[in-house]
């Protein structure tokens, strides 16, 4: 059977009446794998209250679509935690998780809680939360270390807030996922040796703290796609909490880009997958990228490891026949 493996789905995707995407999400169901569901901000999800109300909408309609396809959401991909290192960010980010799992009961049969509140249904309930950390202009010269333990201090916070919600069966693990550079940002974690960095900023807020407070220490999920060196970045992380997989392949090797297009019959003018610094196409199979899917595995393994990776696809491989192509590649390598 081997280990788990999940497929990454956006949640546009789950309502879309693409007969090529519809095979595509049967094909993750009769292989009896589960999702992890990518919530990108929402249409006319801006303003005041806008954001909230259709992320918590659209959330749920995407999770209720996911039923129906008999295709379990395990994890959730949300969006970017742009506030993580603000006064507001612990709360920003537990509604954020709220929103993805809990949805308000009808006005009819609403009761009100003890503090106040509204009670809430469970609609979802992931293990597992990603979240892009904070990002700041690399023109602004901010001191990302303090923007790294303000982080820290806001994922602990978060976790406190859920684990007080009497409306959550349990409390998923919090994690951020290490990015690639991005146009004209800074990023709080990129790269192996941001890692230790989390580490000390974790142990400076923990020395302020009294005594009977304990600072969690951050979770991470390792893009391996995204990571220039992912190998590096496992050692790092030591065991981490949530694997991300996709291959990667530098824009400057044409002929190998153009053999994908081959086996995967792609049109000469259609984007194969995004154009991410420095300079490479991301999000392809990763039987196809860069990277050494074995020695990934292997070191998977040496880590003591025992989640699922997460395979995240470009438009153009999410299809049945590269989905089984991929988990079969997959299963070669040892996963």
């Amino acid at each position: 059977m081997g280990r788990p493996i999940r497929i990454s789905v956006p949640r546009r995707i789950l309502s879309s009446e693409n007969p090529v995407r519809q095979e595509y999400l049967s094909t993750i169901a009769e292989m009896n794998l589960s999702i992890e569901l990518f919530t990108p901000d929402p249409p006319g999800g801006h303003g005041p209250l806008g954001s909230f109300l259709n992320e918590e909408l659209y959330n749920e309609s995407a999770v209720e679509r996911a039923s129906q396809l008999d295709l379990d959401v395990e994890s959730v991909h949300c969006t970017p935690l742009l506030s993580g290192c603000s006064s507001s960010g612990a709360k920003v980010c537990a509604d954020k998780v709220l929103d993805a799992q809990l949805g308000f009961q009808d006005q009819d049969s609403a009761e009100d809680t003890d503090d106040g509140g509204v009670s809430r249904y469970s609609y979802c309930d992931p293990s597992v939360f990603v979240f892009h950390p904070p990002r700041t202009y690399a023109n602004e010269n901010a001191d990302l270390q303090r923007r790294r333990k303000q982080l820290v201090a806001t994922l602990g916070n978060a976790r406190l807030r859920l684990e007080n919600n009497e409306n959550l069966d349990s409390v998923p693990i919090l994690t951020i996922e290490n990015v690639c550079p991005r146009g004209p940002f800074e990023y709080l974690l990129t790269e192996a040796p941001d890692v230790p960095k989390f580490e000390k900023a974790t142990a400076d807020l923990q020395r302020e703290q009294p005594e009977d407070i304990d600072v969690p220490s951050v979770q991470f999920t390792v893009d391996l796609g995204h990571a220039p060196n992912p190998l590096a970045m496992l050692d790092a992380v030591g065991r981490p909490a949530h694997v991300h997989l996709h291959g990667s392949i530098p824009i400057t090797e044409t002929d190998r880009l153009q053999g994908i297009r081959d086996k995967y019959g792609i049109d000469d003018d259609a984007l194969l997958g995004p154009e991410e610094p420095p300079g490479e196409i991301q999000h392809l199979p990763p039987q196809d990228g860069r990277q050494d899917v074995g020695r990934m595995v292997d070191t998977l393994d040496s880590s003591g490891y025992s989640g699922p990776v997460v395979l995240e696809l470009a438009p153009p491989f999410r299809t049945s026949e590269t989905l089984r192509q991929t988990i079969d590649a997959l299963r070669t390598a040892g996963w």
